[in-house]
Protein backbone atom coordinates (compact mmCIF):
# COMPACT_ATOMS: atom_id res chain seq x y z
CA UNK A 1 0.00 0.00 0.00
CA UNK A 2 1.35 3.42 -0.94
CA UNK A 3 2.03 6.19 1.56
CA UNK A 4 -1.03 8.16 0.43
CA UNK A 5 -3.24 5.10 0.65
CA UNK A 6 -1.92 4.21 4.10
CA UNK A 7 -2.91 7.67 5.34
CA UNK A 8 -6.51 7.41 4.23
CA UNK A 9 -9.25 8.23 6.73
CA UNK A 10 -11.72 5.79 8.17
CA UNK A 11 -14.99 7.12 9.57
CA UNK A 12 -17.92 5.34 11.18
CA UNK A 13 -21.49 6.55 11.07
CA UNK A 14 -23.44 6.79 14.29
CA UNK A 15 -25.31 3.61 15.21
CA UNK A 16 -23.67 1.67 12.44
CA UNK A 17 -20.64 -0.52 12.14
CA UNK A 18 -20.02 0.42 8.49
CA UNK A 19 -16.72 2.03 7.58
CA UNK A 20 -16.05 4.39 4.66
CA UNK A 21 -12.52 4.54 3.24
CA UNK A 22 -11.32 7.66 1.32
CA UNK A 23 -8.39 7.06 -1.02
CA UNK A 24 -6.20 9.80 -2.58
CA UNK A 25 -5.47 10.30 -5.42
CA UNK A 26 -8.68 9.02 -7.00
CA UNK A 27 -8.40 6.43 -9.78
CA UNK A 28 -8.11 7.91 -13.34
CA UNK A 29 -11.29 8.31 -15.33
CA UNK A 30 -11.68 6.20 -18.48
CA UNK A 31 -10.78 8.06 -21.71
CA UNK A 32 -13.64 9.78 -23.49
CA UNK A 33 -14.10 8.81 -27.11
CA UNK A 34 -14.63 11.89 -29.20
CA UNK A 35 -16.24 11.93 -32.61
CA UNK A 36 -14.29 13.23 -35.59
CA UNK A 37 -14.45 16.98 -36.06
CA UNK A 38 -16.65 18.14 -38.94
CA UNK A 39 -14.90 19.55 -42.01
CA UNK A 40 -14.20 23.29 -41.95
CA UNK A 41 -17.00 25.46 -43.22
CA UNK A 42 -14.72 27.12 -45.78
CA UNK A 43 -14.02 23.84 -47.53
CA UNK A 44 -17.74 23.30 -48.04
CA UNK A 45 -18.10 26.86 -49.30
CA UNK A 46 -15.31 26.36 -51.82
CA UNK A 47 -16.91 23.14 -52.99
CA UNK A 48 -20.19 24.98 -53.54
CA UNK A 49 -18.41 27.74 -55.45
CA UNK A 50 -16.67 25.15 -57.61
CA UNK A 51 -20.07 23.74 -58.57
CA UNK A 52 -21.28 27.28 -59.32
CA UNK A 53 -18.32 27.83 -61.63
CA UNK A 54 -18.83 24.50 -63.36
CA UNK A 55 -22.57 24.90 -63.91
CA UNK A 56 -22.23 28.57 -64.94
CA UNK A 57 -25.47 29.37 -63.14
CA UNK A 58 -25.96 33.11 -62.74
CA UNK A 59 -22.78 34.13 -64.58
CA UNK A 60 -22.62 37.73 -65.75
CA UNK A 61 -19.21 38.11 -67.41
CA UNK A 62 -17.47 36.19 -70.19
CA UNK A 63 -13.73 36.01 -70.83
CA UNK A 64 -12.49 35.07 -74.29
CA UNK A 65 -9.00 33.59 -74.03
CA UNK A 66 -7.50 32.78 -77.42
CA UNK A 67 -10.83 31.72 -78.87
CA UNK A 68 -12.23 29.88 -75.84
CA UNK A 69 -14.92 31.52 -73.68
CA UNK A 70 -15.02 31.19 -69.89
CA UNK A 71 -18.04 32.38 -67.90
CA UNK A 72 -17.76 33.74 -64.36
CA UNK A 73 -19.44 35.86 -61.70
CA UNK A 74 -18.35 39.45 -61.23
CA UNK A 75 -19.14 39.47 -57.52
CA UNK A 76 -16.93 36.43 -56.86
CA UNK A 77 -14.04 37.87 -58.85
CA UNK A 78 -14.41 41.25 -57.15
CA UNK A 79 -14.44 39.65 -53.71
CA UNK A 80 -11.12 37.93 -54.42
CA UNK A 81 -9.28 40.62 -56.39
CA UNK A 82 -9.07 44.37 -55.90
CA UNK A 83 -8.24 44.70 -59.57
CA UNK A 84 -11.43 42.94 -60.66
CA UNK A 85 -13.38 44.95 -58.10
CA UNK A 86 -12.12 48.22 -59.57
CA UNK A 87 -12.79 47.01 -63.12
CA UNK A 88 -16.36 45.91 -62.42
CA UNK A 89 -17.59 48.20 -59.64
CA UNK A 90 -15.08 51.03 -59.21
CA UNK A 91 -15.41 54.65 -60.19
CA UNK A 92 -13.22 54.04 -63.24
CA UNK A 93 -15.00 50.86 -64.29
CA UNK A 94 -15.05 50.06 -67.97
CA UNK A 95 -18.24 50.73 -69.88
CA UNK A 96 -18.33 47.23 -71.36
CA UNK A 97 -17.46 44.68 -68.70
CA UNK A 98 -19.71 41.82 -69.78
CA UNK A 99 -17.27 40.48 -72.39
CA UNK A 100 -13.50 40.68 -71.95
CA UNK A 101 -10.79 39.43 -74.32
CA UNK A 102 -7.45 38.19 -72.98
CA UNK A 103 -4.73 37.44 -75.52
CA UNK A 104 -1.59 37.02 -73.40
CA UNK A 105 -2.57 33.92 -71.38
CA UNK A 106 -2.94 30.28 -72.31
CA UNK A 107 -6.42 28.79 -72.00
CA UNK A 108 -5.34 26.21 -69.42
CA UNK A 109 -3.72 28.95 -67.34
CA UNK A 110 -6.86 31.09 -67.26
CA UNK A 111 -8.98 28.06 -66.40
CA UNK A 112 -6.60 27.33 -63.50
CA UNK A 113 -6.82 30.98 -62.45
CA UNK A 114 -10.62 30.84 -62.23
CA UNK A 115 -10.40 27.55 -60.34
CA UNK A 116 -8.12 29.17 -57.77
CA UNK A 117 -10.32 32.26 -57.42
CA UNK A 118 -13.39 30.11 -56.68
CA UNK A 119 -11.79 27.30 -54.63
CA UNK A 120 -8.59 28.81 -53.18
CA UNK A 121 -6.60 25.91 -54.64
CA UNK A 122 -4.98 24.97 -57.92
CA UNK A 123 -6.45 22.14 -60.02
CA UNK A 124 -4.78 18.74 -59.88
CA UNK A 125 -3.68 19.12 -63.51
CA UNK A 126 -1.34 21.89 -62.33
CA UNK A 127 -0.22 20.40 -59.00
CA UNK A 128 0.33 16.90 -60.45
CA UNK A 129 0.71 17.42 -64.20
CA UNK A 130 0.89 14.63 -66.75
CA UNK A 131 3.26 16.71 -68.89
CA UNK A 132 5.69 18.92 -67.01
CA UNK A 133 6.47 21.19 -69.97
CA UNK A 134 2.83 22.24 -70.34
CA UNK A 135 2.49 22.67 -66.58
CA UNK A 136 5.55 24.95 -66.54
CA UNK A 137 3.97 27.20 -69.18
CA UNK A 138 0.72 27.33 -67.21
CA UNK A 139 2.61 28.05 -64.00
CA UNK A 140 4.50 30.94 -65.55
CA UNK A 141 1.23 32.45 -66.80
CA UNK A 142 -0.28 32.08 -63.32
CA UNK A 143 2.70 33.82 -61.74
CA UNK A 144 2.21 36.81 -64.03
CA UNK A 145 -1.55 36.77 -63.38
CA UNK A 146 -1.01 36.71 -59.61
CA UNK A 147 0.72 40.09 -59.84
CA UNK A 148 -1.61 41.50 -62.48
CA UNK A 149 -4.78 40.75 -60.49
CA UNK A 150 -3.21 41.27 -57.07
CA UNK A 151 -3.80 37.67 -55.91
CA UNK A 152 -1.07 37.60 -53.28
CA UNK A 153 -1.81 34.08 -51.99
CA UNK A 154 -1.65 32.63 -55.50
CA UNK A 155 1.93 33.76 -55.96
CA UNK A 156 3.68 31.51 -53.39
CA UNK A 157 1.46 28.55 -54.32
CA UNK A 158 2.43 28.87 -57.99
CA UNK A 159 6.08 29.47 -57.07
CA UNK A 160 6.18 26.16 -55.19
CA UNK A 161 4.77 24.36 -58.23
CA UNK A 162 7.33 25.95 -60.57
CA UNK A 163 10.22 25.02 -58.28
CA UNK A 164 9.42 21.37 -58.97
CA UNK A 165 9.35 21.94 -62.74
CA UNK A 166 12.73 23.64 -63.29
CA UNK A 167 14.60 21.92 -66.13
CA UNK A 168 17.15 22.47 -68.88
CA UNK A 169 14.62 23.87 -71.35
CA UNK A 170 12.96 26.37 -69.05
CA UNK A 171 15.47 27.35 -66.36
CA UNK A 172 16.57 30.59 -68.07
CA UNK A 173 13.03 31.90 -68.78
CA UNK A 174 12.03 30.91 -65.24
CA UNK A 175 15.03 32.74 -63.80
CA UNK A 176 14.06 35.88 -65.72
CA UNK A 177 10.47 35.51 -64.52
CA UNK A 178 11.57 35.03 -60.91
CA UNK A 179 13.73 38.15 -61.11
CA UNK A 180 10.95 40.26 -62.63
CA UNK A 181 8.33 39.17 -60.08
CA UNK A 182 10.57 39.01 -56.98
CA UNK A 183 10.21 35.25 -56.42
CA UNK A 184 13.28 34.53 -54.31
CA UNK A 185 12.56 30.85 -53.77
CA UNK A 186 12.21 30.16 -57.49
CA UNK A 187 15.25 32.30 -58.24
CA UNK A 188 17.38 30.32 -55.77
CA UNK A 189 16.17 27.05 -57.29
CA UNK A 190 17.12 28.21 -60.79
CA UNK A 191 20.57 29.40 -59.72
CA UNK A 192 21.30 26.12 -57.97
CA UNK A 193 20.14 24.17 -61.01
CA UNK A 194 22.35 26.20 -63.34
CA UNK A 195 25.38 25.87 -61.08
CA UNK A 196 25.20 22.07 -61.15
CA UNK A 197 28.17 20.70 -63.09
CA UNK A 198 26.02 18.45 -65.27
CA UNK A 199 23.74 21.33 -66.31
CA UNK A 200 25.96 24.37 -66.91
CA UNK A 201 27.38 23.44 -70.31
CA UNK A 202 23.98 22.38 -71.66
CA UNK A 203 22.31 25.58 -70.47
CA UNK A 204 24.84 28.04 -71.88
CA UNK A 205 24.58 26.28 -75.25
CA UNK A 206 21.08 27.72 -75.66
CA UNK A 207 22.28 31.00 -77.14
CA UNK A 208 18.87 32.62 -77.60
CA UNK A 209 17.79 32.12 -73.98
CA UNK A 210 21.13 33.38 -72.66
CA UNK A 211 20.90 36.50 -74.81
CA UNK A 212 17.30 37.11 -73.72
CA UNK A 213 18.30 36.80 -70.07
CA UNK A 214 21.16 39.26 -70.58
CA UNK A 215 18.83 41.77 -72.19
CA UNK A 216 15.81 41.44 -69.90
CA UNK A 217 17.60 40.94 -66.56
CA UNK A 218 21.24 42.05 -66.87
CA UNK A 219 21.59 42.30 -63.10
CA UNK A 220 20.88 38.61 -62.54
CA UNK A 221 23.65 37.54 -64.92
CA UNK A 222 26.26 38.48 -62.32
CA UNK A 223 24.48 36.31 -59.77
CA UNK A 224 24.54 33.39 -62.20
CA UNK A 225 28.28 33.74 -62.72
CA UNK A 226 28.99 34.09 -58.99
CA UNK A 227 26.89 31.02 -58.20
CA UNK A 228 28.72 28.94 -60.80
CA UNK A 229 32.11 30.14 -59.57
CA UNK A 230 31.21 29.37 -55.96
CA UNK A 231 30.16 25.86 -56.91
CA UNK A 232 33.33 25.23 -58.90
CA UNK A 233 35.62 26.57 -56.18
CA UNK A 234 33.95 24.33 -53.62
CA UNK A 235 35.33 21.26 -55.44
CA UNK A 236 38.66 22.35 -56.99
CA UNK A 237 40.20 18.87 -56.89
CA UNK A 238 37.59 17.30 -59.15
CA UNK A 239 39.24 16.59 -62.55
CA UNK A 240 35.88 16.73 -64.32
CA UNK A 241 35.19 20.30 -63.27
CA UNK A 242 35.76 22.94 -65.91
CA UNK A 243 38.31 25.62 -65.13
CA UNK A 244 36.81 28.46 -63.10
CA UNK A 245 38.49 31.15 -65.15
CA UNK A 246 37.56 29.42 -68.40
CA UNK A 247 33.90 29.20 -67.43
CA UNK A 248 33.89 32.83 -66.30
CA UNK A 249 35.31 34.13 -69.58
CA UNK A 250 33.07 31.82 -71.60
CA UNK A 251 29.93 33.18 -69.96
CA UNK A 252 31.13 36.76 -70.26
CA UNK A 253 31.79 36.20 -73.96
CA UNK A 254 28.34 34.70 -74.53
CA UNK A 255 26.66 37.64 -72.79
CA UNK A 256 28.69 40.61 -74.02
CA UNK A 257 29.06 39.79 -77.73
CA UNK A 258 25.34 40.22 -78.59
CA UNK A 259 25.18 43.46 -76.62
CA UNK A 260 28.32 44.77 -78.33
CA UNK A 261 26.91 43.93 -81.76
CA UNK A 262 23.70 45.81 -80.92
CA UNK A 263 25.75 48.84 -79.90
CA UNK A 264 27.76 48.69 -83.12
CA UNK A 265 24.58 48.49 -85.19
CA UNK A 266 23.11 51.54 -83.42
CA UNK A 267 26.34 53.47 -84.04
CA UNK A 268 26.40 52.59 -87.75
CA UNK A 269 22.73 53.57 -88.19
CA UNK A 270 23.24 56.87 -86.38
CA UNK A 271 26.27 57.80 -88.49
CA UNK A 272 25.05 56.59 -91.85
CA UNK A 273 24.70 59.31 -94.53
Amino acid sequence: MSLLRSQCHRTSTAGSDSTVEFVWPPPPEPPVRRSAAPPPALSRMHADLAVLLETKEGTDVDFEVRGKVFSAHKIVLAARSKVFKADFFGAMKEKTTGYIRISDMHQDAFEALLHYVYTDSLPETVKKPAREEEAAVVGQDLLVAADRYDLKDLKPVTENVLCNLVGLRNVLPMLALAEQHQCEKLKKKCLEFMASRKNTRKIVATDDDVENLARSCPGVVKEVIVKILDTREATPDNPLVVSVDGMFYFLCLIITIPLALCGLLIYLVANSP
